[in-house]
């Protein structure tokens, strides 16, 4: 994964201004400091910790390929894996043993 955390800020910027809240308005909904904030939007921070990242997608009305896009560019600019697949993992440990399996069909199929 390359590190690109000012297409995290980019991408958060044009989802807010979609939502047509203020700026101000939702960093307070998130409940993150203005220079926290602003930091974010201009990648001079990694992308927020995963229990940000749900708060701001509560605050935003987007689709779901937005809420997705929203994770895999947090992920990225983090150098980890999305949020919502992280969670997945850790709810449901049983689920490591497909995603294990679903990974060795893949890499043979590749051979």
């Amino acid at each position: 994964m390359a590190k690109d955390r000012k297409a995290f800020g980019n991408f958060l910027r044009e989802l807010i201004k979609q939502t047509s809240i203020s700026q101000s308005a939702f960093y307070t909904a998130v409940d993150i400091t203005k220079p926290y904030f602003y930091d974010i939007l201009s990648g001079k921070v990694n992308p927020p910790p995963p229990e940000i990242q749900y708060r701001m997608l509560n605050n935003l009305d987007i689709d779901e390929q937005q809420h997705n896009q929203f994770l895999n560019l947090a992920a990225e600019g983090r150098e980890e894996i999305p949020a919502d697949i992280a969670k997945l993992i850790s709810e449901h440990p049983m689920e490591l043993d497909k995603i294990r399996t679903t990974l060795t069909t893949l890499l043979a199929a590749q051979e």
